[in-house]
């Protein structure tokens, strides 16, 4: 039986889920404020890269892995005994990261590399690599694996909305002129991220709280009642979380809730006033 590595990227994560895959390994999207850079989000957390963003004016960038880093990985894995990576990084729509792994994968050698398009990120990605691991547990192989996987991605909705646009508009995702209505009209987005891994905006509506009650709406319409699991996902606003969760508690009493922290990679390109609700239909 080969030796299965998992690889990620940062945008799952994965850093602030406690777990014993040795086997589960991840590489930084780096997120820069002017000049600084942040990475090694495993050892620093979130917490530093939110702190900066609240205390500065900068447009915050992200970027994706370098071809060398990723490289450097894939030899690090081989180097302890793996014989097949199985990387399943964030949506190819989202970032490079897809592209660059295949370019690092024609330069290793000595190791297999199965690179999977998940379509998706944050939770919904954390949720996917945890079941890798298990099966390569299991002892299932590569292909079995990738299959069981990515029907997490079919069975599962991500949904987010933001209370301050300021973050879009910084980083060209939303033009001014749109900002500044919106928010003179306290429209606020409710956006998905879609089956092909694209974040669309679908509607927008009247206040923050109004807002989240529409992304929880549009997943209670989807998930499965009695296998669903709801994510929550916040960037420390706790008092947007608590409305969120006493609302879902309500209605869906008998289902788990699994709560996250908003990846720092995530919140350069959407503020720290956001707030995403998904789900997985197992």
């Amino acid at each position: 039986m080969k030796k299965i590595a998992i690889l990620t990227d940062s945008s799952s994560s994965i850093y602030n889920i406690k777990h014993s895959y040795e086997n589960l390994f991840y590489i930084d999207l780096p997120c820069f404020i002017g000049d600084k850079i942040y990475t090694d989000f495993a050892q620093n957390g979130d917490e530093v890269f939110y702190e900066a963003l609240k205390n500065t004016d900068l447009v915050p960038k992200t970027s994706q892995p370098s071809v060398g880093d990723t490289l450097a990985m894939y030899e690090k894995i081989r180097d302890l005994g793996y014989e097949h990576i199985i990387y399943l990084p964030i949506s190819k729509e989202l970032s490079g990261t897809y592209q660059n792994a295949h370019l690092a994968k024609e330069l290793v050698e000595g190791i297999e590399v199965s690179i999977v398009d998940t379509k998706t990120t944050a939770s919904i990605l954390c949720s996917i690599l945890l079941q890798a691991c298990r099966l390569v547990r299991l002892g299932y192989d590569v292909n079995t694996i990738i299959e069981k996987v990515m029907t997490i991605r079919e069975n599962s909705g991500y949904y987010v909305t933001l209370n301050d646009l300021t973050a879009l508009v910084k980083n060209g995702r939303l033009s001014n002129a749109k900002s500044m209505i919106a928010n003179f009209l306290k429209l606020k987005p409710v956006i998905e991220l879609t089956k092909d891994g694209k974040l669309v905006s679908l509607e927008t509506v009247r206040t923050y709280k109004a807002a989240i009650k529409a992304v929880i709406e549009r997943v209670a319409m989807e998930i499965d009642p009695h296998k669903g699991v709801f994510h929550v996902s916040y960037a420390n606003n706790v008092n947007d979380l608590d409305f969120a969760l006493n609302i879902i508690k309500e209605r869906f009493p008998h289902l788990r809730v699994e709560i996250f922290n908003l990846p720092a990679t995530i919140v350069a390109h959407v503020g720290l006033q956001v707030l995403a609700v998904g789900y997985v239909n197992y």
